[in-house]
């Protein structure tokens, strides 16, 4: 796996019973300069999927990181390096029950 050129993001679910699941938008694909590089935040998400190859971004990646989606109910969500979560994230959050999301 290799780092998002355009930013680092990590998503750190901590669960009502202290489980932590961390999840980053890491690319399969190795691009040496982002292709959303002049683009604003929530722009040309696909080409995070079509060129660099990025299965997720972080806040799915670690709802994925847990088997039994029920513990991420009232979890709380930390999002390092990034200071938006997209509409589908936000979707796929309320969808496992977590409400409390701490942008830093």
């Amino acid at each position: 796996m290799y780092y998002c050129k355009k930013q680092i993001v990590t998503a750190i679910i901590i669960t009502k019973d202290n489980k932590v699941y961390v999840g980053y938008n890491d690319c399969e694909n190795r691009v040496e300069e982002c292709p959303r590089k002049n683009m604003s935040t929530g722009e040309g998400y696909d080409l995070c999927k079509t060129i660099c190859k990025q299965n997720s971004h972080a806040e799915i990646s670690a709802i994925n990181k847990c088997e039994d989606k029920s513990e991420l109910r009232d979890a709380t969500l930390i999002l390092k390096g990034h200071s938006y979560i997209c509409d589908n994230c936000k979707s796929e959050l309320r969808n496992v029950g977590i409400e409390n999301c701490i942008i830093l």
